[in-house]
């Protein structure tokens, strides 16, 4: 290995491996390179490549000769696309094999560049050396790159564990099965849906979805989630509580972020759902006999308008709620989850899946409801999907 470590454009300098049968060759191309600051190993035939790089992932270029004994510069290449650690290092081939099918063959092998030998001055002092600077710049660039989304994964990872902890954490509720679904369309979503009880015996009912997706939206159900329980455990009325979550979100996320939501108040001695909607697909209904109506309400999204302005009103409705119907809230990803020909799911069909499956217990439906998922687009959903389902 040359001890000619330089003063090289990178840090740490760029290290290129000479690949050739020749001593002479490789010495002429590590004399002529050293001005450039790299520091060099060298290999007489590909299976000593091998053996280096091994050792060494570390090299950031090599210069290739063809015609070589042991391992040739053909099988040297075919050994690299066979392995992706090795595929990384750009290759730039100096042979004196300077046909077409030798040409042709060497690039359709990823190749970064090809000199003939002998080597001109011009190739030897300026081509060849950009060559290999624009070739390591990239090489590097891309390192930085799959670093930087390796991190990215790993931060989407810790959300999405993290936002385990906005799911609903009851199982037995009193008199009440309920039953999630949740299928973030990008490993974290901005879906937040739950109940839990609230002082006094009721039980609370939320559902959010906040616009986009991803760790901001996250990041906007994760106030939610801090918010929602303790306002509707101070305040009877849910549109008042929309009211104070708007007024937050207001203050607290930024200007394009708005939320719609479904906010209920479940009270068991009365069989009465008070509940509210902000811009939220309306909740289905369905009777013991499996007919469905639906929630209507009309009000505006959360985050977009202040308090005092006239477009913001939200007023509680109140429905009673009798032994053997069946609440349905869901966010508008799983109407919209389109089939295999591109169609989304709507809301005819929803309520068909609602008739057809209407003798299963809460926790069976939401599993049926998967698997249309999965039927509609696999893991390709274009938006994020969460369902409660409440069977009193």
């Amino acid at each position: 290995m040359s001890q000619d470590w330089g003063q090289g454009a990178w840090d740490p300098p760029a290290s290129i491996m000479v690949v050739d049968d020749s001593r002479l060759n490789r010495n002429l191309l590590t004399e002529s390179l050293s001005q450039e600051g790299y520091r060099f190993w060298e290999a007489s035939h590909g299976l000593e490549a091998v053996e280096t790089l091994s050792r060494n992932p570390e090299v950031d270029l090599i210069l290739l000769d063809l015609m070589m004994p042991v391992m040739d510069g053909f099988s040297f290449l075919q050994w690299r696309m066979d392995t992706p650690e090795a595929r990384a290092i750009p290759v730039i081939v100096n042979s004196s094999l300077d046909d077409v099918e030798s040409l042709t063959k060497v690039l359709a092998m990823d190749c970064y560049g090809y000199f003939v030998k002998p080597l001109s001055e011009v190739d030897l002092k300026l081509v060849l050396p950009l060559k290999i600077r624009n070739a390591v710049n990239a090489k590097r660039m891309m390192a930085d790159l799959r670093a930087k989304n390796q991190i990215m994964a790993d931060e989407l990872e810790l959300a999405a564990r993290y936002q385990q902890f906005l799911l609903p954490k009851q199982k037995e509720l009193p008199g009440l099965k309920a039953a999630w679904l949740f299928k973030p369309c990008r490993g974290v979503g901005g879906d937040y849906f739950d109940f839990f009880e609230l002082p006094g015996g009721d039980l609370g009912l939320v559902m959010a979805d906040v616009a986009g997706h991803g760790v901001a939206s996250a990041m906007t159900a994760s106030i939610l989630k801090a918010l929602v329980p303790r306002y509707l455990g101070s305040h009877y009325s849910p549109a008042r509580v929309l009211e104070l979550l708007n007024e937050d979100l207001l203050r607290l996320t930024p200007e394009d972020v708005f939320v719609t939501t479904f906010l209920g108040r479940y009270t068991p001695r009365s069989n009465i759902l008070r509940w509210c909607l902000a811009g939220h697909p309306s909740p289905l209904l369905q009777d013991r006999s499996g007919e469905v109506t639906t929630l209507e309400q009309s009000s505006p999204f959360l985050g977009v308008f202040s308090n005092d302005q006239a477009l913001l009103q939200y007023c509680d409705r109140q429905s009673e709620l009798t032994g053997g119907q069946r609440l349905v809230i869901y966010t508008d990803g799983l109407v919209d989850a389109p089939n295999a020909l591109g169609e989304p799911m709507g809301m005819e069909r929803l309520k068909q899946l609602l008739e057809q499956h209407r003798a299963l217990e809460a926790s069976k439906l939401a599993r049926q409801l998967a698997v249309e998922l999965g039927q509609c687009d696999g893991d390709h959903l274009p938006d994020d999907v969460a369902v409660i389902i409440m069977d009193f």
